[in-house]
């Protein structure tokens, strides 16, 4: 589920924190935790942090660190153009690092 959250919201949404090591990490574990491998949610934490806009990375973040109840929350809170860009995003990510 988490992976799907990732992917939906990452794939949807995935700092509370804003960028830097500490918010790719949240990504990298909560994507791991739902049995990724570590270079797959690595690709994609490193995607979101060079291809997201600062305030979808840091929501996408806050998702992963507070869970998924509070990811899907957060991720209806974006707006549909937000939403749209992300999308884009996600499965652009999920299918380049897939291939890694």
């Amino acid at each position: 589920m988490k992976k799907y959250i990732f992917a939906s919201a990452l794939a949807l949404g995935l700092a509370a924190c804003g960028g830097g090591g500490g918010g790719k990490a949240a990504l990298v574990k909560a994507c791991t935790d739902d049995g990724t491998s570590t270079a797959e949610c690595e690709c994609m934490a490193d995607a979101a942090e060079e291809e997201l806009d600062a305030s979808t990375f840091d929501k996408l973040v806050q998702a992963a660190n507070d869970g998924e109840e509070a990811a899907e929350e957060i991720m209806t809170s974006l707006t549909p153009e937000e939403q749209g860009k992300f999308m884009a995003f996600a499965m652009k990510a999920a299918m380049t690092c897939s291939a890694s």
